[in-house]
């Protein structure tokens, strides 16, 4: 009886592997069926055992579709598919439910996401094997990851903005509940995006590392950029994303700090702690160079307000600030020293990197952090500042810093370029 079973699962199996992206199929629902069918499959242990037992073509045939370019398709079920053929193996990844929210009701407990994760190292297998093949399988994958991601994650602080206007107004008038699920939606979707590149980095580190391929660095500046961008909304002191979470709206339910906030450490600890030493400095590097880059955000993973004095350990974090250390029952204890290697890592290099590009004269520092070079120009004021400080600031508020006069646009400054614009504000 159960080998029947068994062998009924492996042949619906095959069957969905085979024509979930069946060009012959013009039929959306039907289409959106099978994908949504196959997304289910993989998520209980049984039936993604019956998806490991079909023929090696057939699985190494849906690997292959499955990192088809994202592009005219509907790549958030795909993205579903590959994250949970991941689940259980990323860092702080082995939860069934999120650690802010209430405990599985009885009911609730066979949905496919609510499933303890059962990952599959065969078909990871498959899809570094397909991503190492020819020179444009992993860059067209990548990219279009890295596009949704920023899309995703851009729609997310968009409605999370009206979000918060609405909040603010006397007559408190909410947007409706279908805008709180899209929000909540892009949310998800930029968290198991960031996922789906964590799993990239561990199973083909070298997509991004070795410089020898010719579309490693972009795509290594790409993500560093995307990175840094996602942890300085999150982390930044009463930002928006702060204030949204705090009101706990119903719909949004999943927007918190843990589930983003793991997803990107596993990303940098795998560039920056697990790799060879020249494939650390070389991520490293990326991501000081990047302007957005702030060692504060590395710091708040940590519960730490700034970075550490160098040879000092790690004061308790503050109970009311985030910290990865609260969260010793989905973190080990391995994890956590690891990303304490990180901070110090980062530290020790941001110190080596300003003391290398520290300008001769007090005037070419930026007058808000008195840490980087004067690199941006605001228009049309002509006030001048880091661009780590003015992207950090844009982020909230489009006034100036110093005269309040409205932002335009901002531009490149270089001091031996520009000797007559006008002079920064003390």
């Amino acid at each position: 009886m159960e080998h029947g079973y068994e062998e009924t699962l492996t042949r619906l199996a095959a069957i969905l592997a085979k024509h979930f992206a069946d060009t012959r199929i013009v039929g959306t629902d039907i289409r959106d069926s099978l994908m949504q069918a196959l997304a289910s499959y993989v998520c209980y242990p049984h039936s993604l055992r019956a998806v490991e037992r079909i023929p090696e073509e057939q699985r190494i045939a849906m690997v292959r579709n499955l990192l088809a370019p994202y592009e005219q398709r509907p790549w958030a079920q795909t993205n579903w598919i590959l994250v949970r053929l991941w689940r259980g193996c990323g860092f702080g990844y082995r939860y069934t439910r999120l650690p802010h929210l209430l405990k599985t009701k009885l009911e609730d407990a066979n949905l496919p996401s609510l499933q303890k994760p059962c990952p599959s190292t065969l078909l990871q297998r498959h899809m570094a094997d397909l991503l190492q093949q020819g020179p444009d399988v992993a860059p067209s994958f990548l990219n279009s990851v890295l596009n949704q991601l920023n899309w995703a994650f851009s729609e997310f602080i968009g409605m999370i903005q009206e979000i918060q206007q609405a909040a603010e107004r006397l007559e408190r008038n909410f947007v409706d509940s279908r805008q709180l699920k899209v929000c909540a939606t892009c949310f998800d979707l930029s968290v198991s995006l960031l996922r789906v590149l964590e799993m990239t980095i561990t199973l083909v580190p070298e997509i991004f590392l070795d410089w020898t391929r010719p579309t490693s660095e972009m795509l290594l500046r790409r993500l560093a950029q995307l990175l840094n961008q996602v942890l300085n909304r999150v982390t930044a002191e009463r930002n928006l994303f702060d204030r949204v979470v705090t009101l706990r709206l119903p719909g949004l339910e999943s927007v918190d700090h843990y589930p983003i906030l793991v997803a990107v450490t596993g990303i940098l600890v795998q560039l920056l702690v697990r790799g060879p030493a020249s494939e650390r400095e070389r991520a490293t590097s990326v991501l000081l160079a990047d302007p957005c880059f702030q060692l504060r955000s590395i710091c708040y993973l940590l519960g730490q307000p700034e970075p550490p004095a160098p040879g000092t350990t790690l004061p308790a974090p503050d109970r009311k600030r985030f910290s990865l250390q609260s969260y010793a029952d989905y973190i080990s204890a391995d994890e956590l020293a690891q990303v304490e290697q990180m901070l110090a890592h980062l530290t020790s290099a941001s110190a080596q990197a300003a003391a290398a590009s520290l300008p001769t004269s007090e005037e070419d520092l930026c007058p808000i952090c008195y840490a980087h070079p004067i690199s941006a120009v605001f228009q049309p004021c002509g006030h001048k500042s880091c661009k780590a400080c003015i992207n950090q600031h844009l982020m909230n508020n489009k006034d100036c810093f110093f005269c309040k006069a409205t932002i335009m646009s901002v531009e490149d400054w270089e001091k031996a370029a520009s000797t007559s614009t006008t002079s920064s504000a003390a």
